[in-house]
């Protein structure tokens, strides 16, 4: 599924003019989820929309796609967040994780 998610971010980022995708780098990297952030050098340097996907997975992992709608709400695109939120409820919602093996369930 994340390989799925992180193509259709990328094809969303696609769609921003450069202007656009600066205000998003910028707003991403004021961005915090669980202690994670992307620095805005890696943001900076991060040489195509590929790139920042996968920055994006790498550091948010299931939560990249919430991550980008929510930076995109902020900067003012909300018609590209509303179709990927759209896409993101079609997908299948990844596994859970497996209780801790010194956790025994009862």
């Amino acid at each position: 599924m994340e390989n799925i998610l992180q193509s259709h971010i990328q094809r969303t980022l696609d769609k921003l003019d450069s202007n656009g995708l600066k205000r998003f780098k910028d707003e991403l990297g004021k961005t915090k989820i669980d202690e994670q952030q992307i620095s805005t050098g890696k943001l900076q340097d991060a040489g195509n929309n590929a790139e920042v996907a996968s920055l994006l997975f790498s550091h948010f992992h299931n939560r990249a796609g919430e991550v980008v709608i929510s930076v995109l709400k902020t900067i003012n695109k909300t018609d590209l967040a509303t179709e990927l939120e759209g896409i993101c409820r079609t997908l299948p919602k990844p596994p859970t994780s497996p209780p801790p093996a010194d956790c025994v369930i009862i």
